[in-house]
């Protein structure tokens, strides 16, 4: 990565934002016995991906259990269910992956001296996400 002039800040920036994709797919969820609400089995997983991406643990876990939802003019926090929580999770890693995938092909045209109108040759790769 150097050899296409990235920034020791850039590359543990790259890893961070991959680590923390890989284990957002380690999150585990569990319904409330009374109700259909979903709650966070262990946040150990959580805390390390918070680290990761300098978030606090409390904003993430509120984030996905509770969104806030406009509702006419007023904003209320919405229990989700475990299926609404994992979909929620999974768009996210998928987001945050596409994002720094894009930027990344960006940046290596960019170091390789290719502008985005030149477009006659290029590097094509296939990720799993497609």
């Amino acid at each position: 990565m150097r050899g296409m002039d990235f920034s020791d800040a850039d590359i543990d920036t790259i890893m961070r934002i991959t680590s923390a994709v890989l284990l957002l797919g380690n999150l585990s969820f569990t319904e409330d016995r009374t109700s259909d609400q979903a709650i966070l089995v262990d946040d150990r997983v959580a805390q390390k991906i918070c680290c990761l991406l300098g978030l606090p643990v409390s904003d993430l876990a509120k984030a996905f259990l509770k969104p806030r939802v406009k509702v006419g003019r007023d904003y209320v926090h919405k229990a989700q269910t475990r299926e609404q929580v994992q979909y929620a999770v999974e768009a996210i890693a998928k987001a945050s992956y596409e994002r720094m995938f894009r930027w990344l092909v960006t940046r290596i045209n960019r170091s390789l001296g290719r502008s985005a109108s030149s477009g006659t040759t290029f590097i094509g790769i296939l990720d799993i996400a497609g």
